[in-house]
């Protein structure tokens, strides 16, 4: 003790005298305060202090190592290591959302993933040019195309609903392949029907901004002149879903959408199957001629504006939008009424042997009195003696049944 009273003493001295005396006292104050503390405390002392060397030192190393060396870049996100971590479901049931573990993510809809072992989305499938069927002729395709469209109305959605200012068919001195509806930019574009994105580019051929979606029975459907695109190519779609935003692109006077169908490359008036008006489908299953693919086939000259379609026309509940529920009552009380109207019509039609028959009028169609009776185009042809290509003359009785 006395000693440690006279090193302090001499420290206070030194104090006064340099700094280097300075030092000297802090030294000498450590080791006597060492000196007075318990081994034990001391080793506990020395550990916490080397482990705190020791991070000091590990966090500058990794602060060196993780410090981009000059003339670098940092790493791009779709280059760091990409695995799925989890999923989270959306309000549609067939849909999920994967998550990844380079704060990535994107849908994922197995029922959808299945279908891409089908023939009609690996068979001519070309995703940089707008015709597909280049190695098909006009001469090669089949007299008639049944054309399923949808099971329920749920499996519909008019691209965009407007009045048709210009419609398909002559044009000036081109042909116009589709129809135009104005419309004010930005407006959604929705698929029509489920299906499978093709196309989706800018197109210099006119179309500007063009999405073609091919659906599951072969057709396709083109919306061309779009201010925005919001699908890429090998996208799955469902019917409803926005592909895009009007615009006015391309070839185009004013923000509308050309809507154009398609079978095999081969253009027909979309009129034939869709109300642009009321956004109503007007067939459940349309028999597609081969006719119709003439520039001349319109719509509006083939069918009577009397004609009903097969499909009803769909009422509005309170909120504005038809239920799912009561799209499907619609359809069973149309389907009930197009049976008791052929009850009625059957007594004039039927001869004493119980053969049925049907007088042609204007707009009927092999396809559509197949669907209407409930008997395919080759048992009509066989009972009458006549080819799927026969001209049906007005105010001939062909045998049904």
């Amino acid at each position: 003790m006395h000693c440690v009273q006279q090193h302090n003493i001499l420290t206070n001295k030194n104090n006064d005298n340099n700094d280097s005396s300075g030092v000297n006292s802090r030294f000498f104050v450590s080791f006597v305060t060492i000196n007075s503390i318990p081994r034990m405390k001391l080793r506990h002392i020395l550990l916490v202090i080397t482990l705190a060397c020791f991070t000091v030192s590990l966090t500058a190393q990794t602060r060196r190592r993780s410090a981009p060396v000059p003339g670098t870049t940092a790493p791009k996100l779709e280059d760091l290591p990409k695995r799925p971590l989890d999923t989270i479901p959306t309000s549609d049931p067939e849909t999920k959302i994967i998550l990844f573990s380079n704060n990535t993510w994107s849908y994922y809809r197995p029922s959808l993933e299945r279908l891409d072992s089908l023939p009609v989305y690996t068979q001519h499938w070309d995703t940089t040019g707008v015709f597909a069927y280049r190695d098909i002729a006009y001469n090669d395709l089949p007299p008639v195309v049944e054309l399923k469209l949808v099971d329920d109305l749920t499996q519909f959605k008019s691209p965009v609903t407007g009045k048709v200012l210009s419609k398909y068919g002559p044009r000036r001195r081109r042909n116009h392949n589709g129809v135009d509806i104005p419309l004010r930019p930005g407006e959604p574009v929705y698929a029509t029907f489920d299906g499978r994105v093709r196309y989706a580019k800018y197109n210099t051929g006119g179309y500007g901004n063009l999405v073609i979606v091919r659906h599951r029975n072969g057709l396709e459907t083109w919306n061309a002149h779009l201010s925005k695109l919001n699908v890429k190519p090998n996208d799955y779609v469902k019917a409803g879903q926005v592909i895009g935003f009007s615009g006015n692109t391309g070839r185009s006077r004013g923000p509308h959408l050309h809507y154009e169908m398609r079978y095999q490359d081969q253009t027909f008036d979309p009129e034939f199957i869709v109300d642009f008006e009321t956004g109503q489908l007007k067939y459940q299953t349309f028999a597609l001629e081969k006719s119709f693919f003439n520039i001349h086939s319109r719509a509006s000259e083939i069918l009577e504006e009397e004609d009903e379609y097969d499909l009803p026309l769909l009422t509005s509940n309170d909120s504005g939008d038809s239920t799912s529920q009561d799209i499907l009552d619609q359809i069973a009380e149309a389907q009930q009424k197009e049976k008791k109207a052929a009850v009625q019509q059957k007594p004039a039609g039927i001869s004493s042997s119980g053969a049925i028959y049907h007088t042609i009028k204007s707009g009927d169609m092999l396809g559509k009195l197949a669907i209407r009776y409930g008997v395919t185009i080759d048992q009509i042809c066989r009972l009458n003696g006549i080819t799927r290509n026969t001209v049906l003359r007005l105010g001939k009785k062909l045998r049904i049944k």
